[in-house]
């Protein structure tokens, strides 16, 4: 399977979802198979209305997590009055701080190098190998025992509700410390 990103390269919070967008259709081709594209401004708002609602709602719950951080923290974006600016003028920008990887990454790998990782969505981290690694917290978060890696529910409000991103912005935060 294909895998590839979108976002920052040097990235220092990477959130992990299955499939991509159709992002075809925006670009006529999809990025180059283990390459990160760093998004243009209003290509997020493209993204969404070709690929439609669901991915509005991952583009959004990634911007409230990060808004979620407290001020003090390296995650929180600072220049942006909200998560909406943000969403629109940076998030997976080149210097954002952020990354979205679509597929099959060696997610492990990739945390040996720093940053946070978040895979959105159990099926997918079982798919990665990676539940047998982590610790489950309960039934919707886990940790990894070593690394800095992160599963939660998949990003949509239904699923990962304002309640859990404060419950995963904790975690991190606490394993920050």
């Amino acid at each position: 399977m294909s895998h590839y990103a979108f976002g920052d390269s040097s990235a220092n919070l990477h959130v992990y979802v299955e499939k991509a967008p159709p992002s075809e259709e925006l670009w006529g081709e999809a990025p180059e198979s283990g390459h990160v594209k760093a998004l243009q401004e209003g290509d997020i708002k493209s993204l969404g209305n070709i690929g439609g609602n669901g991915w509005r709602k991952v583009f959004n719950v990634y911007a409230k997590l990060l808004f979620t951080f407290p001020e003090s923290s390296p995650f929180k974006p600072s220049g942006f009055s909200s998560w909406q600016d943000f969403r629109d003028q940076a998030l997976l920008q080149y210097q954002s701080g952020t990354s979205l990887l679509f597929g099959d990454w060696d997610v492990e790998r990739n945390a040996r190098q720093g940053g946070i990782h978040i895979v959105a969505g159990r099926t997918h981290a079982l798919k990665l190998g990676l539940s047998e690694q982590c610790v489950w917290l309960d039934n919707e978060f886990a940790k990894h025992a070593t690394l800095p890696i992160f599963i939660c529910p998949y990003f949509d409000y239904r699923q990962l509700s304002n309640l859990k991103i404060e419950r995963l912005v904790g975690l991190i935060e606490g394993s920050q410390r």
